[in-house]
């Protein structure tokens, strides 16, 4: 492989000024973005974990005015990041896992709320089903009313006779002549 990267240098170093060595240098840099990229995948939001830890150990310190502050070890924000991948990881499969019982390809919020039962954290159904009716609710109201539109075409398409229809009352007046 050396050889390879040499020649291309070479070659780039007898035309002139025009590009000295960028051929080598392009090969390495997206092997390491794409090495990046699967690791950040697998990673949380290192800024919304810190976050929610934040908030959640103030309102247990401090009650529910959330006044104390509370200082989190990079190591145990760490722990925090992965436990929670973790659990995302495995709730995900458990839910994919009852997404195919019922013969379907696509996870729905009821397969997570399966599946949270299944591995044992029945306590938060309830008050995710909460937040999802809230937020189906918020967000309904944020819809256009585009959506209705092409209901009232299909209405309007129903009520016109359909131009087939036309002829073959045409077809059948003639029919009628003979």
């Amino acid at each position: 492989m050396a050889g390879v990267t040499k020649e291309p240098q070479a070659a780039s170093q007898g035309e002139g000024s025009k590009s000295p060595a960028p051929a080598p240098a392009p090969a390495p840099a997206p092997a390491a973005a794409a090495a990046m990229t699967e690791a950040e995948v697998e990673e949380l939001p290192k800024t919304i974990v810190r976050r929610l830890v934040k908030d959640k150990l103030a309102q247990i310190a401090g009650g529910d005015e959330g006044g104390a502050d509370v200082i989190v070890n990079k190591d145990a924000m760490a722990a925090f990041a992965e436990s929670a991948r973790i659990f995302i990881h495995y709730l995900s499969a458990t839910a994919n896992d009852v997404c195919k019982e019922a013969k379907r390809q696509t996870i729905n919020a009821e397969d997570v709320f399966k599946a949270l039962d299944e591995i044992e954290f029945a306590e938060f159904v309830e008050p995710l089903r909460t937040s999802l009716e809230e937020f189906r609710n918020k967000n309904a109201a944020r819809k256009p009313p585009t959506v209705k539109k092409p209901a009232e075409k299909k209405r309007k398409l129903d009520k016109e006779v359909p131009p087939e229809d036309q002829n073959n009352a045409a077809d059948d007046a003639k029919e009628d002549e003979d």
